[in-house]
């Protein structure tokens, strides 16, 4: 019987997406299980985690004085150790900085799941996105990854590709969706009341906007890296052109990231709009109450996936500028890339026609999403039903 599990992923409190994460597997794998369940959670905020679940959770300090840097350390270890699962989960099996504890998991994976798999104890990969991955050594310590697992599952067709790519030999490989469409959102009531008290009250359409401050330097597009000077000319001339043609909207500037709120705040500075205007942050908000906020918009305009995928849970049309191709490929989930811009074509006219086609077909985006929306649920609880099966002893199938 599984008792106690390890969670182990981005869990600082910084960031809307990863904390609507660990609410969504804690809630999903508690109810698969019928119990509730005591949750591990390296962090380097251990305050974020007891006030805002109410999970059974132990949340694990990171900082030094813990001998730790970062989920390096002893309390990662420790915690391997002594719960019955460790499950990794989010995006963080890329190689950028990859011998860098401070900013890279994946090689503090390779060295620690070892011996936690040695103990018996069970490791699995809970809806992830894998990669990018372009070092030989860094393909290395995920394939190394990978074989430990005694279940995987991807959120992606591109992770999938990153997996099959890496030549790695796990037979329980499963194409599943991201954990955080299952997140919980507070009720209609409560949403309107945050709208309203930020100013917004509902009576024109509301586009939201959402930026992320890597602005291209994730992009791997061969282009030397925007400034932020030369990202806000470009993004916010666009939306100007935009703003040229449909003015009848408020607009809702959405942080989930506590590190893009200069450069959203820059951008609300500088865009030319008359409307009302108003700033959502995970500073002052909390995922659940972002998520229902999001269902009140008419379309957001994102860079972030884990915005996107807020929205889109509640059903809202989205669109988007894609930092990453993680980004395109949940686009392509529900075939609507052609509201997605890239960097390789990122000027103020594509910026403002991009946003122009996809604020006129939001509601054809809305159907799209609407339509594809159970099916991707079901899938990101499929991991907790592994679980359920690992906690009764039987066989998981062998289904690629």
């Amino acid at each position: 019987m599984i008792k106690s599990i390890t969670l182990l992923g981005s869990s600082s409190g910084r960031n809307a997406g990863d904390a609507a994460l660990m609410s969504a597997i804690m809630d999903s794998v508690d109810q698969q299980l019928g119990r509730r369940v005591l949750y591990e959670i390296p962090t380097i905020k251990p305050e974020f985690v007891w006030q805002n679940y109410q999970n059974r959770v132990r949340p694990l300090g990171l900082m030094p004085w813990n001998m730790a840097v970062k989920i390096f350390g002893l309390p990662t270890y420790q915690s391997i150790m002594r719960t019955d699962m460790t499950l990794i989960f989010d995006a963080v099996l890329f190689d950028r900085a990859l011998y860098n504890p401070l900013f890279n998991f994946l090689s503090t994976f390779y060295l620690l799941l070892p011996f936690a798999k040695k103990a018996g104890k069970k490791l699995g990969m809970y809806d992830c996105g894998l990669g990018p991955v372009p070092t030989e050594a860094g393909r290395k310590m995920l394939k190394s990854v990978c074989e430990l697992m005694d279940f995987i599952t991807i959120r992606d067709r591109g992770s999938l590709r990153v997996y099959e790519e890496l030549g790695a030999k796990n037979d329980f490989v499963y194409n599943t969706a991201d954990a955080a469409v299952l997140a919980s959102a507070v009720d209609e009531k409560e949403a309107n009341d945050i709208l309203n008290g930020l100013g917004l009250d509902g009576e024109k359409p509301i586009l939201a906007i959402n930026v992320n401050r890597y602005l291209n330097t994730w992009a791997q597009t061969g282009q030397a890296a925007l400034s932020k000077e030369e990202f806000v000319r470009t993004f916010v001339g666009g939306i100007n052109k935009f703003l040229e043609r449909e003015n009848a909207l408020d607009i809702l500037y959405v942080i989930t990231q506590h590190d893009d709120i200069e450069l959203t705040l820059e951008i609300k500075r500088l865009l030319n709009h008359q409307g009302k205007q108003a700033v959502l942050s995970n500073k002052e908000f909390s995922h659940y109450q972002i998520k229902a906020v999001l269902a009140r918009c008419s379309l957001l305009f994102a860079m972030r996936l884990h915005a996107m995928i807020l929205a889109s849970s509640m059903l809202t049309p989205i669109a988007g500028l894609a930092y990453l191709p993680k980004c395109e490929y949940y686009f392509e989930l529900f075939d609507i890339l052609e509201y997605s811009l890239n960097f390789k074509d990122f000027s103020v006219e594509n910026v403002g026609k991009t946003l122009s086609r996809a604020w006129e077909q939001r509601r054809s985006i809305g159907g799209k999403i609407a339509a594809r929306m159970p099916e991707l649920k079901k899938l990101a609880h499929k991991p907790a039903e592994l679980i359920g099966l690992i906690d009764e002893g039987k066989e998981l199938p062998i289904l690629k």
